[in-house]
């Protein structure tokens, strides 16, 4: 029994060194990611104020500088849905490019993101078709957790857009690094 537990030890413990070093590992990344999105608007002729389910897509690259620090950039397609009350309807999706910066403890670890949004916006206001354009600044915080290539992460990511209140995202997704 002894020799079990000292068995099964030796493994968590090679394994769990194994995996602290793997986000410092420098490698291309794709996954992806659903939650919510939330709008609101601040346009006094049609107050937009909802929340729609929303996705988004990304690719990026770990540069592993160091084994518990993750210095990356991602760039993603993301749409944040449809978002709709009695007078209007917008759908919103951007393209977005990230600098990131996380450090690791063991299999898990935290991160913070900046960078820029090109949002897509196009909205319907009684007969009239609007599509509008915004590059912003956008920001955001998140938690992950790795095992072998696979990291599963949560996310909270805001975005300045000029007509909006606020724009942010909570998502859940899951990255694949090769």
């Amino acid at each position: 029994m002894k020799l079990f537990t000292k068995s099964a030890l030796a493994l968590v413990i090679g394994l769990a060194s194994t995996q602290s070093f793997a986000g410092g590992e420098s490698g291309i990344y794709i996954g992806g990611s659903i939650g919510r999105a939330s709008l609101d608007t601040k346009d006094t002729d049609y107050d937009l104020s909802e929340e729609a389910s929303s996705y988004k897509v990304l690719v990026g690259y770990n540069f592993g500088l160091l084994p518990f620090l993750d210095l990356a950039v991602e760039a993603d397609y993301r749409s944040y849905g449809e978002f709709e009350n009695n007078v209007a309807k917008s759908e919103l999706t951007s393209i977005d490019a990230y600098g990131l910066v996380g450090m690791n403890f063991g299999l898990a670890g935290v991160f913070v993101k900046y960078g820029y949004a090109n949002t897509d916006v196009d909205s319907v206001i009684g007969d009239q078709d609007y599509n509008e354009s915004d590059t912003s600044p956008s920001y955001g915080i998140g938690a992950k957790a790795s095992l072998l290539d696979f990291t599963f992460r949560g996310e909270y990511e805001y975005f300045d857009l000029q007509d909006t209140d606020d724009l942010s995202m909570v998502s859940v997704g899951v990255t694949y690094t090769f």
